[in-house]
């Protein structure tokens, strides 16, 4: 259930003061159809009659939170944006919002009206691009071409790549990396569909590389493992990684497994769907991936011009 891609874009703003829900009127009444709910159950009954293009929700009210109203809102309106208004101090929230609401972008209170009616615009025309796939299109994850993409494990323990290798069995190509160039030539050499990696590598974050990644090769799909999450991190993971899950250290085999099988499922689907990608959009990076023995600028470079598995039409 969708709105109709030539009508007025539907938005939903969920929270549970009054003033919140005014200042959001008076910013986007003039450009889109508007609704409102003061909790997460008033939200809920709107949606089971009534489809929006982007959900924006408050995270902390009374009843139901909103990461709770987001996932199940999936299920409701799945072609729905969905926006978290947060605050830093959020980390399960947060955490729990990669893992089970596919959250579009967090923004930070207090927001700039600004930077919100960006982010808006950007989920709106996420939210036309992809209804324009029925679901049974989107759904319909045919073989994939080629040989089947592997999984890079980009961590500084030479020892994760051999336990994810024995979590997931010798049906799955399992490739590991100490270090980011490391990973950018086993990219450049095999097809990668899913990287799992730590926050930091060599003492360098990743969020440059999985930005990077995601921003010139958006069927790549990427799972932090980390075991020193932090609130601020996640939401740049997210914003501009777009992450597809989040698991914490030590590992369990069967969280693993399950994490991995739907990653690899969802890099097919975007390779296949073309359309999908801005659904999955970051925010633009500024700084390239850092490296010893490569000049930013011709990392960057090699991370462009990576080969695309993309399915063309």
């Amino acid at each position: 259930m969708t709105a109709s891609t030539t009508a007025k874009a539907r938005i939903l703003f969920v929270d549970d003061e009054p003033r919140i829900l005014t200042t959001m009127r008076m910013l986007f009444r003039s450009q889109y159809e508007v609704f409102f709910a003061e909790s997460g159950q008033k939200a809920l009954d709107l949606l089971k009659v009534q489809a929006v293009d982007v959900i924006v929700s408050d995270q902390r009210m009374p009843g139901m939170t909103g990461i709770e109203l987001l996932r199940t809102a999936r299920d409701l309106n799945p072609n729905a944006m969905r926006i978290l208004l947060t605050g830093y101090s959020d980390l399960n929230a947060i955490i729990g919002s990669i893992n089970e609401g596919e959250i579009f972008r967090f923004v930070n209170k207090p927001w700039s009206n600004e930077d919100l009616s960006v982010t808006v615009a950007r989920a709106v025309a996420a939210a036309r691009t992809s209804a324009a796939l029925s679901a049974a299109t989107a759904d319909n994850i045919g073989a994939p071409a080629g040989p089947q993409p592997g999984v890079l494990v980009l961590d500084d323990d030479p020892s994760v790549p051999t336990k994810v290798q024995s979590i997931l069995g010798s049906d799955y190509r399992v490739f590991g990396a100490t270090t980011m160039e490391e990973a950018v030539n086993l990219m450049e050499r095999e097809r990668i569909g899913v990287v799992l990696s730590d926050t930091r590598v060599q003492d360098h974050p990743v969020i440059s590389l999985i930005g990077t990644l995601k921003q010139h090769h958006p069927e790549l799909v990427s799972v932090i493992l980390t075991d020193r999450a932090d609130a601020g991190q996640a939401i740049e993971l997210i914003n501009q990684g777009q992450i597809y899950r989040f698991i914490t250290k030590p590992i369990h085999d069967n969280q693993c497994k399950i994490t991995v099988n739907s990653a690899l499922k969802q890099h097919e689907r975007l390779s296949q769907n073309p359309e999908l990608h801005k659904r999955y959009e970051v925010e633009a990076t500024t700084t390239p991936p850092p490296t010893a023995t490569t000049g930013t600028g011709k990392f960057l470079d090699r991370i462009r011009s990576l080969r695309s598995w993309v399915k063309r039409a």
